[in-house]
C-alpha cells in the first residue's frame, strides 16, 4: 500500500467518526426537545365519607360537655369505628351534662368511654376537683329557678330562716325573718331537672348537687335545719373570671363571701313602714311615729 492510500484512508476513517459523532449529538438533542409521553393513570375510585363526632376544641379532664364542645366531621366510612358517634341530628343532646373522663383534643371522635354521663358510677368522682366535696341541697320549681340551672353552672346559696326574738322574759316574742347568702360562686355538679327539649317545658327538681369544701358542706348541713336553702344563678364568665377572684380576695374558698357576707332582714323589705315588729325595750313605751322628709320615712320612737 502506498503512503497516498494510506493517508486517504485514515482521512477516511477521521470523517466517518466525526459524523457518527454528530449524529449521536444531534439524535440526543431531539430526543430532550420531545415532550414526555403521557402515562395514563387508572381512575381512583370515590372515598365514601360520613360524618361522625368529634371535639370542637380542646375538653380539659372534669369537664362539663356542652354543644359548644362537640361538631360533626367528615370522616372515610372505612375508617370509622364502632365505637364512633355516626351523624344524628339528636344525639348532641344525649352528651350535654355528661364529664370528660380525660383531656380529650380538638379534632378527636367523641366515644362514650371518653365520658361520664349522670348517674354512672364514678360521675362525681370524674367531676369533683381534689380535696372537694358534692353535698345535695333539696331545691323546688322557686328555689331552683324554674329549671334553668344545668350542671356546670356556677351559683351562689341563700339561706333563709325565721328567728324569735325576745328582749326580756316580760316582753312577747317576736319572730323576726333573716335572708342571707351562705356560700359564693358554688358550681353545680348535678340537677334532676332540665328543659324538655320538645316542648320547652322544664320539669320540677328536687335536689341540686354542689362542690363545696369540706367545711362548706358542714355549713350547708347545718343550714338544712335551720331554714330554707335557694340558688342564685351567677354569670359564668363572671364566676370564673376577674369578679370571682375580687369577691374571693386572698383568703382560701372557704372564705370566699364571709369577709363581707350579704343579709338582709325583714324590716328591709317594707322599710316604708318603718319595723312593725320592733319590740319595746323594758320601761319604754312601744309607741311609734312615722316621720316623713319628702319621700323618706322614718318610724320614730317616744
Amino acid at each position: 500500500m502506498s503512503l497516498r492510500t494510506a493517508i486517504l484512508l485514515l482521512l477516511a476513517l477521521g470523517a466517518a467518526g466525526l459524523t457518527a459523532v454528530a449524529v449521536r449529538g444531534w439524535l440526543a438533542d431531539q430526543h430532550a426537545a420531545a415532550p414526555p409521553a403521557a402515562i395514563e393513570q387508572p381512575a381512583q375510585p370515590a372515598i365514601a365519607m360520613t360524618e361522625v363526632l368529634v371535639a370542637a376544641e380542646d375538653i380539659a379532664t372534669g369537664s362539663f360537655i356542652r354543644d359548644d364542645h362537640l361538631t360533626w366531621q367528615r370522616w372515610p366510612e372505612e375508617a370509622v369505628a364502632a365505637a364512633f358517634v355516626v351523624r344524628d341530628p339528636a344525639v348532641i343532646a344525649d352528651f350535654e351534662g355528661a364529664v370528660a373522663r380525660a383531656r380529650i383534643t380538638r379534632g378527636e371522635p367523641i366515644t362514650a368511654a371518653r365520658l361520664v354521663q349522670p348517674g354512672d358510677r364514678g360521675f362525681l368522682a370524674a367531676v369533683l376537683e381534689p380535696g372537694l366535696r358534692a353535698v345535695a341541697v333539696p331545691v323546688d320549681a322557686t328555689s331552683g329557678i324554674a329549671g334553668f340551672v344545668f350542671p356546670g353552672d356556677v351559683v351562689d346559696v341563700l339561706l333563709t330562716f325565721r328567728h324569735a326574738v325576745n328582749e326580756s322574759e316580760t316582753s312577747r316574742a317576736q319572730t323576726r325573718h333573716f335572708s342571707e347568702t351562705l356560700l359564693q360562686a358554688v358550681r353545680v355538679l348535678a340537677i334532676d331537672q332540665r328543659v324538655d327539649h320538645e316542648d320547652g317545658a322544664a320539669r320540677v327538681a328536687k335536689t341540686a348537687t354542689l362542690e363545696v369544701t369540706p367545711k362548706q358542706a358542714e355549713k350547708v348541713a347545718l343550714a338544712m335545719n335551720l331554714g330554707s336553702l335557694s340558688l342564685s344563678l351567677r354569670s359564668l364568665a363572671l364566676a370564673t373570671g376577674a369578679g370571682a377572684e375580687e369577691e374571693a380576695g386572698e383568703g382560701s374558698r372557704d372564705d370566699a363571701g364571709t369577709a363581707e357576707r350579704s343579709y338582709t332582714m325583714d324590716y328591709d323589705i317594707y322599710y316604708m313602714l318603718g319595723d312593725p315588729l320592733a319590740i319595746p325595750r323594758p320601761g319604754e313605751s312601744a309607741a311609734l311615729v312615722q316621720v316623713l322628709r319628702g319621700s323618706q320615712a322614718e318610724a320614730v320612737s317616744f
